[in-house]
């Protein structure tokens, strides 16, 4: 039961406002190798801070809104493994959520908490603060096939578990102030700065498929920096000639990351566009001048047909529940790079 605490008004105006900064658990995605430690995982959100509670309750019984709290979180597959009063005298509530690793189920910990005023049993004002992910480096570790895996079932869950704590405790809700949660699950999402993500196809077989469809649309292949069948990093280099008597021209390169099955099959294989707009271009002759003024064009035209290709060739490799994506437009290359501004000093 939280610890009865009787303040003044001007009491719980500061309770209202005492910091407390949590995490919620989202879709924030960073680049990993096999070999690397990891330290934020595939299913976890930018950090947001919350000064501000979730939400504040008054004239229920601790016991209900306990009961609520728990009973909307085990409706969504969440485990109550503990309830206790912290240093600070909130209650601290932690449930398991399972995991599914090597054929065998683990679980991760979801922790929030309550804090407030109760007299006779009741909230006089209740705060429910926002909850955070524990460990998410044991996440992290995860292969990223099992973090996806893991962030498809759990934000939703997250997300169904607060709607239903939202419905079920309205009649005791301040109003005016109101539930302050969004869902945090919109969707399938690839890692942070990786464009598509790949599945049940030989890594080699996928290069092929990038590097056809690159030449075929007029770029050179200059290099594969990691040919190994197995190779968990590698990146494919390309030049976009000005002239087209020379490969000289705008390099563009398209990295792999890559993880695999038993099979030795993509599980999955991530790609991302390794490209500066802002890159100083080979000097042109004057055979390269015509080439030089329409090479913005031609390179665009070039990139588009490239993407088409590949699109046609790959998409059913894609990692389920995911489209394909093709990288944002950018600056025509060779253009001047942007001045940054230097901050005044106040």
């Amino acid at each position: 039961m939280i610890v009865h605490q009787l303040f003044t008004s001007s009491g719980s105006l500061k309770m209202l406002f005492r910091i407390a900064v949590f995490l919620i658990l989202g879709l924030g995605y960073f680049s990993i190798s096999n070999s690397q430690s990891v330290q934020n995982p595939i299913a976890s959100v930018e950090t947001r801070t919350h000064a501000m509670p979730m939400a504040i309750y008054r004239d229920i019984k601790i016991d209900d809104l306990n009961r609520i709290l728990i009973d909307s979180f085990s409706e969504s597959n969440f485990s109550l493994i503990s309830k206790k009063q912290d240093a600070d005298g909130a209650i601290a509530f932690q449930f398991s959520y399972p995991i599914y690793k090597n054929g065998r189920s683990e679980s991760v910990i979801f922790e929030f908490k309550v804090d407030g005023t109760v007299a006779k049993n009741k909230c006089a004002d209740c705060f429910l603060r926002w909850g955070k992910i524990q460990d998410e480096k044991v996440i992290g570790r995860l292969p990223w096939m099992a973090q996806y895996d893991l962030s498809s079932r759990l934000y939703p869950d997250i997300d169904k578990a607060y709607s239903s704590i939202k419905n079920k405790s309205l009649n005791y809700m301040d109003r005016q102030y109101g539930f302050d949660y969004k869902p945090v699950w919109g969707g399938e999402r690839n890692r942070a700065t990786y464009d598509n993500s790949y599945i049940s196809v030989p890594l080699p077989d996928l290069k092929r498929e990038l590097v056809r469809a690159f030449t075929n649309s007029g770029f050179v292949l200059l290099r594969d920096s990691n040919p190994a069948t197995d190779a968990s990093n590698s990146v494919l280099t390309f030049s976009f000639p000005i002239d087209s008597d020379k490969p000289d021209g705008v390099a563009y390169a398209i990295q792999l990351a890559s993880q695999f099955d038993a099979e030795g099959l993509c599980f999955p294989c991530e790609s991302r566009v390794q490209y500066d707009p802002y890159q100083t271009l080979p000097a042109a002759g004057l055979s390269a001048m015509s080439g030089r003024l329409t090479l913005a064009s031609r390179f665009e035209s070039g990139l588009n047909a490239a993407y088409d290709q590949i699109k046609t060739a790959t998409e059913r490799y894609l990692r389920p529940r995911t489209q394909f994506v093709r990288p944002p437009h950018s600056a025509p290359p060779g253009s001047p790079r942007p001045v940054r501004m230097p901050i005044p000093v106040t």
